[in-house]
């Protein structure tokens, strides 16, 4: 870590330091070793070995009390990752690839009260329709009454992005890849505004707290880059619940600068004693960066409706079914015509649906199995798992196995073709009250890699000072 990013951490974490009554710290490190077969236009058996030899810790750091009887805390997570598979001079040649790193996922001091939040810091702020990351303030206040609550809430920051300080481009807005720096560096790229330059964010709601089993919200959110407006959107959102019976949520989001909507989700769910029964509706066109485009077909702009049924009844076993379609053709930008260089030539629309089992089994057992499938658009998918563990109370360790199996015939990649299997055994062992060993082996058999086997191991430490 460089010494610009350690001096950016200290001064971070410098306000935990005042009188806490109590810390908490979490430390969770991850270990992986793997090799891959990489190909260069060579014949079946003309591979290239890529090791991975990659170590991520994550620490977190929580203090109480700042002020001793005040319901002042800080909080704070770091990501620390290195890639020894992967050398400097290798990764600078790869879009989007570091070979070490570090992330500060949040760090922020914060007031907590029954009526009166403020947190100031980095932080994330996250919807029904939305997340973003900002460095700055939030401050929440809502008035109980006999009714109900009642109040508002307003935040304000820069939007963290990859050039913030110790920051990545995870929920960076307007499609930009972190590698885009690299390129611009080397006079590759034109410079542009939308890469690093600073993002202020503004965001205000109106509140509505438990009115009758009724919850609401108004927001506006609004950034500006390089004086201009980036993003303006407008939304609504409510819900209602009380355990058993009915139960709704219902959310829309308003793009001011496209003047069409962005976000829509309608959900409708009802409770008995052994079944439930759920149908949702979602219009998606999400702001994130395209380091998140491997997620596009989860996430992306897209329709979709949904239906799920689940029965519990008294007994080992739990059951559930559900239906999805998506319909793809939505596009985010029309004046691009990107969206028609992969629709689909006979229909927008897939479908899909899953079946499943779960079971809570004698001698400490469980046990679970899922059928699921999709067609259409994107092409076909069949999965099958096939899972199940052991863990008994008093003992110190526990154990977990999964097999899958999956068939794919994917119509945007024609070499995605064919079947692949995978299993995976996964051992924990509790060291102590708060420590715990795990330790995972997985093999992965398809016609382009032959046999990957990888081995993961991970270790979680809490302490409480």
């Amino acid at each position: 870590m460089s010494w610009p990013r350690a001096v950016a951490l200290v001064s971070l974490l410098l306000p935990a330091l005042a009188w806490p009554s109590a810390f908490e710290i979490e430390a969770r490190t991850e270990a992986q070793v793997s090799s891959w077969r990489a190909w260069r236009g060579g014949g079946p058996s003309d591979f290239t070995i890529l090791p991975r030899r990659r170590l991520v810790q994550y620490l977190g750091l929580d203090a109480f009390e700042l002020v001793t009887g005040q319901p002042i805390g800080f909080e704070s997570s770091l990501r620390v990752f290195a890639d020894w598979g992967l050398p400097r001079g290798e990764s600078s040649r790869l879009d989007g690839a570091r070979s070490e790193d570090a992330d500060l996922m949040y760090a922020n001091a914060y007031y907590r009260s029954n009526t009166l939040s403020v947190r100031l810091g980095r932080q994330t702020i996250v919807d029904l329709m939305d997340i973003a990351s900002f460095d700055g303030a939030h401050v929440r206040y809502v008035h109980p009454f006999s009714f109900g609550g009642l109040g508002a809430e307003a935040y304000g920051g820069l939007w963290v992005k990859a050039s913030s300080p110790l920051g990545s481009s995870v929920y960076q807005p307007d499609g930009i890849r972190e590698s885009d720096l690299r390129r611009v560096a080397a006079e590759t790229a034109p410079p542009y505004a939308a890469l690093d330059d600073i993002e202020p964010l503004f965001g205000a709601k109106l509140l509505m707290e438990n009115v009758k089993g009724i919850s609401a919200a108004a927001g506006f959110r609004q950034s500006w880059l390089s004086g201009k407006t980036d993003v303006q959107r407008f939304s609504v959102e409510a819900k209602y619940g009380r355990g058993r019976g009915i139960n709704a949520l219902g959310g829309l989001e308003y793009d001011l600068v496209t003047s069409r909507v962005s976000n829509a989700r309608l959900q409708g769910r009802f409770d008995a004693s052994e079944f439930s029964v759920t149908g949702e509706f979602v219009h998606v066109t999400p702001t994130l960066s395209a380091d998140s485009i491997f997620l596009y077909f989860v996430g992306g702009a897209h329709d979709g409706v949904r239906a799920r049924a689940d029965y519990y009844p008294s007994g080992w076993f739990r059951f559930y079914g559900q239906f999805t379609s998506d319909f793809y053709a939505t596009p985010i930008n029309s004046s691009l015509g990107t969206a028609d260089e992969v629709k689909n030539a006979s229909s927008p629309i897939s479908i899909g649906g899953s079946f499943g089992t779960g079971a809570r089994l004698p001698a400490s057992l469980k046990a679970g199995a899922d059928l699921t499938f999709k067609t259409g658009y994107g092409g076909r998918q069949v999965w099958f798992d096939l899972s199940g563990g052991w863990a008994r109370e008093g003992l110190p360790f526990t154990i977990d196995a999964r097999i899958s199996w999956v068939h794919v015939a994917d119509a945007l990649n024609n070499r995605l073709v064919g079947g692949f299997f995978g299993a995976q055994l996964w051992g924990s062992y509790f060291l102590g009250k708060n420590v715990r060993a795990s330790v995972m082996v997985e093999e992965n058999v398809s016609k382009y890699s032959n046999s990957d086997f990888k081995v993961f191991a991970v270790l979680d430490w809490k302490v409480l000072l």
